[in-house]
């Protein structure tokens, strides 16, 4: 049974650094108001609290979630939801994903 995502996902490309139970980089290929997908060749355990700050592009400072969780893992790709966000990021995030036309399937 497939799990409706309770909310929509683009399709960008730009880099993010997360801490936490795990620290690394990695490439956001989709991203949602509820989290996103990373790319990266570090190894995480699924359900390690990390926080994520996303580069998104043209924007000097980068939207920080201050509590994300691994939700799954396929081979290098992380499945990341936001847990907790300030309020500032958050309307950052959204006006973002508001400029960006491609949903992800």
């Amino acid at each position: 049974m497939t799990q409706q995502r309770k909310y929509a996902r683009y399709q960008v490309e730009f880099p993010a650094t997360f801490g936490g139970d795990h620290t690394g980089m990695g490439i956001v290929y989709n991203l949602g108001i509820g989290g996103c997908k990373i790319v990266s060749d570090l190894a995480v355990d699924n359900g390690a609290l990390l926080s994520v700050h996303l580069k998104i592009p043209e924007q000097t400072n980068p939207i920080v979630i201050r509590a994300a969780t691994v939700r799954w893992i396929m081979k290098l790709e992380l499945g990341i939801e936001f847990l907790e966000m300030q309020e500032l990021e958050r309307a950052r995030l959204e006006q973002f994903l508001g400029t960006q036309v491609h949903i992800a399937p």
